[in-house]
């Protein structure tokens, strides 16, 4: 048989799958082996707790029926949008409910919907990219315009400290948002560096974004609001300019492939 190009595209190797790959194979050996790779350290009182809660639902037979036997929204599930969009607006005072607020099947799928939402052809038939406003970035976005190249990136400045440390800083100077771009992306924390961007520099590219009329898609799946896996003061940021993109699976819960994307309604 012979694939498509899509399907050659598909089947190719990728750093995300590879990754992913060797910490399968790992898993399989029964032994500890320190690939890093992303996977949460099993926290003792994370593990009862998520045991517990597990242990409750399988005694409710409504709820656990309800969760094996029946689908929930596009959305997802409503209950767990009220909720979070409920500690979200106590928090810090962000205007939103549950219809600002979307579950998807992991981070790698949230962001393949976004990016293929604000880059390829336009209905005006102008072709449109996302920009990258700091790299390096995260290898599981290559992949997601399936063949077709649809990032821009813009280099870092480099701030030269001591102890032969360094930190990546946006270059403001150099951050040009032209019409050709559909949205802009940046983990915060930066992965795999782990840089996290300043506060000013996050109202840099929002006032950039808004002023260009494109979203700002924050990842946050290591960052704030949860599981804040951060050692820097860093503010939690949202309105309606930002796609925010947050994960269960640095909270210990990887397994489950749960993310998670507060935006307008109309991205929801």
């Amino acid at each position: 048989m012979e694939f498509s190009e899509f399907g050659r595209f598909l089947t190719q190797g990728s750093g995300i799958v590879q990754l992913m790959d060797d910490l399968g194979g790992a898993g399989q050996a029964g032994e500890v082996s320190m690939l890093g790779g992303g996977n949460p350290g099993a926290i003792p009182a994370m593990q009862t707790f998520f045991r517990k809660a597990m242990t409750e639902l399988l005694g409710d037979g409504a709820r656990f029926d309800a969760v094996i036997g029946a689908y929930d929204s596009p959305e997802g599930d409503l209950r767990f949008r009220q909720a979070l969009a409920h500690l979200l607006r106590d928090t810090y005072g962000w205007r939103i409910d549950a219809g600002n607020i979307a579950v998807t099947n992991g981070s790698q799928s949230t962001f393949f919907v976004l990016f293929n939402l604000f880059s390829g052809r336009y209905a005006d038939g102008g072709r449109r990219k996302v920009l990258l406003p700091l790299t390096p970035e995260y290898i599981g976005y290559a992949d997601a315009g399936l063949g077709e190249t649809i990032f821009v990136a813009n280099r870092p400045s480099i701030e030269l400290k001591a102890d032969n440390l360094f930190k990546y800083h946006v270059d403001v100077e150099g951050l040009h948002v032209d019409p050709g771009i559909g949205a802009m992306c940046v983990s915060r924390p930066t992965n795999p560096t782990g840089n996290v961007l300043t506060d000013t520099e996050v109202d840099i590219l929002r006032e950039r974004c808004r002023a260009a009329g494109i979203p700002l898609i924050l990842d946050c799946a290591y960052g704030t609001p949860f599981p804040n896996i951060i050692f820097t003061q860093a503010r939690p940021v949202w309105d309606d300019g930002i796609v925010l993109c947050l994960s269960l699976s640095k909270l210990g819960l990887p397994g489950v492939r749960t993310g998670i994307v507060v935006a307008e309604p109309k991205v929801i």
